[in-house]
């Protein structure tokens, strides 16, 4: 069975009430870049009052998949619709054999301890990431890295006074 990828087919899928909050998301200019990634499309997507979702997009035998960070329990969530909506505008090639960024092998400690981390609130999550952060520079660097921030400067590096 052929797998139809176009708007109609993804509205069909995830349905009116979360394509209404996608179109909101899209008015408001989310997400604001789609990267081609494992044969579907990924990027951030921000909701005010919200941290960013990261959310990843394909499309498999069964249709559209997408894995994504906010708490929605729908397959189609709507910061996942917004980035396919977008992929479909940016004429994104898709792959029939898109693979999730969850599914390649991971360490199972690491496995383990997403799952723990994900049962935690938001709020706990990120402070305990942030009192890690303030004591380790590595893990405070990898933490602005990943929050698209550059490093402070070191009591070494001059700061141009």
């Amino acid at each position: 069975m052929a797998v139809r990828i176009d708007i109609d087919a993804l509205r069909d899928a995830a349905g009116v009430e979360v394509c209404a909050a996608a179109d909101r998301l899209t008015a408001s200019g989310q997400p604001a870049e789609v990267v081609p990634v494992g044969g579907g499309a990924s990027g951030l997507v921000h909701e005010v009052g919200r941290p960013p979702y990261e959310v990843w997009v394909g499309v498999t035998a069964d249709g559209f998949t997408a894995e994504c960070d906010c708490t929605t329990e729908t397959d189609l969530c709507a910061p996942a619709v917004a980035l396919t909506a977008a992929a479909l505008a940016d004429g994104l090639a898709w792959s029939s054999t898109a693979t999730p960024q969850a599914d390649p092998a991971v360490d199972p400690r690491v496995a383990e301890l997403t799952v723990l981390a994900r049962g935690l609130p938001a709020r706990r999550l990120a402070a305990l990431v942030a009192e890690w952060a303030a004591t380790d520079p590595v893990w405070e660097g990898a933490l602005r890295a990943q929050a698209g921030q550059p490093a402070p400067l070191t009591a070494t590096e001059p700061d141009g006074n």
